[in-house]
């Protein structure tokens, strides 16, 4: 039985697993993912390189990980929000701006980038694909309560979700956010009211 430094074995690969995960966070966010290996994590860590795999079952595991770490804040975020917004195209509107706002809290870059591998692993793939989804319905359930045509909610949901990817960029680009911000709600207006206007 290895040598644990907590009041039971569970708690030890808790503390373990927790520890691993900061050194990737840490690593991840240096702007170099591809020094993410088991070796780097394990050194900062101080455990033996082959014990890594008794609290993930690859390194890209970590990856997710990292985004399980940060993405729940980022919806809880963006849901409060939305919460007291009952007009549709308001909905839309602050969901635009909300994103935008906590993609520049949490560094949109490195953290997006966790789920762009080569090959991601399972874990990493379900925690941005659950991210995604949840994203997805907010939006689409805007959009069909503020059009009653299948087609034009799909369409709408699209542009918006292109600003959104947009204003993410002009972040990554180190451009102002608050000026993002307001700029990604207000072409989220004009598209909203166009689409309305035209019924």
């Amino acid at each position: 039985m290895p040598r644990i430094s907590a009041p039971t074995v569970a708690e030890h690969r808790t503390m373990v697993q927790q520890q691993l995960v900061d050194a990737a966070e840490k690593i991840l966010r240096s702007g170099q993912p591809e020094a993410l290996t088991a070796s780097a994590v394990t050194a900062a860590v101080g455990i033996a390189r082959n014990s890594i795999y008794r609290y993930v079952d690859s390194v890209d595991d970590l990856r997710g990980m990292v985004l399980a770490r940060h993405l729940p804040a980022w919806l809880d975020a963006v849901e409060s929000e939305l919460a007291s917004i009952d007009d549709p195209a308001e909905r839309i509107a602050v969901w635009v701006r909300a994103n935008v706002e906590q993609a520049a809290r949490s560094g949109h870059g490195w953290l997006m980038s966790l789920g762009q591998t080569t090959a991601p692993s399972e874990a990493t793939i379900k925690v941005m694909e659950s991210a995604h989804s949840i994203m997805r319905d907010v939006l689409a359930d805007a959009w069909n309560a503020l059009v009653d045509d299948r087609e034009t909610a799909l369409i709408g949901a699209g542009l918006i979700r292109g600003i959104l990817d947009s204003t993410f960029k002009q972040l990554d680009a180190g451009r102002d956010p608050e000026l993002i911000a307001t700029l990604g709600e207000a072409a989220a207006r004009s598209v909203t009211v166009t689409v309305v206007n035209s019924r």
